[in-house]
């Protein structure tokens, strides 16, 4: 399994990531904040399912983008994968055919009917998604959101999307065989743990309560650090002195 954060800044190299895409595989995108802008429209072509985790705009904000973009080297449409809630949201605010084409009635080149399909997920349903068993996990965010158990036959990595302190999924990692790693929202530093907990994120202090409910040893990965406090971030991560949490490098390739 290979896994890339993709880049949230067009133009120039950075580890600020202020949107949030990752390839798997090269063909399977989990969220749609920066995939318009941070793939070659060779890579482009190649992705053809989009897995949205909720309906907040830095997981979807490029992908309206992408699909145009991506719409000549198609032979076959773009399946998006998302809650009753996300598909709804985003057939009436983005494919709407006043903020974006509806390309659910544009057909693809070759005739396809259509350029991109809807797919809804349901809690705890694995689905199979381009040779990848897909698991959604309810966690615990504003809105209806979750995480993702993704498994191939040599490795499993969970992607806890945007939440605050919350159960199942640590659960369903603490029992899973192969689990590999753990790509975890950690976007405010300590001091700011009302906002963290207004808006229902976690911070590094958080992180270690969390992580016994794992209580396992994983790799670790935090993500989503917001930028005006990345160097913060790192530094209490660093703190706590658990060699297997880090940062999530951006562009860099994890393979297991």
């Amino acid at each position: 399994m290979r896994i890339r954060l993709l880049p949230s800044q067009a133009g120039r190299e950075s580890q600020l990531q202020a949107l949030t895409s990752f390839l798997i595989n090269d063909r399977v995108s989990v969220d749609g904040g920066s995939i318009g802008f941070a793939l070659s429209p060779e890579e482009m072509g190649q992705v053809r399912h989009v897995v949205v985790t909720h309906t907040h705009s830095d997981h979807h904000a490029s992908l309206p983008i992408f699909v145009a973009e991506a719409f000549t080297a198609l032979d076959s449409p773009i399946i998006i994968y998302g809650l009753p809630e996300v598909v709804s949201a985003l057939r009436e605010f983005i494919f709407n055919d006043h903020i974006w084409p509806n390309f659910e009635k544009i057909p693809l080149l070759n005739g396809k009917p259509s350029t991109i399909e809807f797919q809804t997920l349901e809690p705890r349903r694995t689905i199979e998604i381009a040779g990848l068993r897909v698991t959604p996990i309810p966690v615990n965010h504003l809105v209806p959101t979750v995480g993702l158990m993704v498994q191939d036959d040599g490795a499993s990595v969970i992607f806890t999307s945007d939440t605050y302190v919350t159960d199942e999924i640590w659960e369903v990692g603490r029992e899973t065989e192969q689990l590999k790693a753990v790509f975890v929202d950690i976007s405010f530093p300590n001091e700011l743990a009302k906002l963290a907990a207004d808006s229902k994120h976690l911070t590094p202090e958080l992180l270690v309560g969390e992580l016994e409910k794992l209580n396992r040893e994983v790799e670790v990965y935090a993500v989503h650090i917001k930028p005006t406090n990345r160097d913060q971030v790192i530094r209490e991560l660093n703190l706590l002195g658990n060699p297997l949490v880090s940062v999530a490098e951006i562009g860099r390739v994890y393979e297991w």
